[in-house]
């Protein structure tokens, strides 16, 4: 998002879509509202802190001044294998 703000010269990502493997947080969801992405999608649900649809929902909220269109489920198989490798090299550089 970051990056994409740079890109625009704006920090509102207005019309834009997110696609990320894992469910957002609590507190990204927040920084997507803020930046008011138009489209989420994800694949892998996170049961332990997802802030869309796993933990809380906060995106089917009524009190944020905006809202964000969102769809789950998108190749959850391969988002749950990608995340997994990601953190199996993390841990191996960790412990090297």
């Amino acid at each position: 998002m970051r990056a994409a703000a740079k890109t625009l010269n704006n920090y509102r990502l207005l019309d834009t879509s997110l696609y990320v493997t894992l469910e957002p947080c609590t507190m990204c969801v927040g920084a997507m509202i803020h930046a008011r992405i138009g489209q989420l999608v994800y694949g892998a649900t996170d049961p332990k802190a997802g802030a869309v649809e796993s933990v809380a929902r906060l995106l089917d909220s009524t009190f944020f001044n905006h809202r964000i269109r969102h769809q789950s489920g998108v190749m959850p198989a391969e988002c749950g294998a990608i995340l997994s490798q990601f953190f199996q090299i993390r841990r191996q550089e960790k412990s090297a």
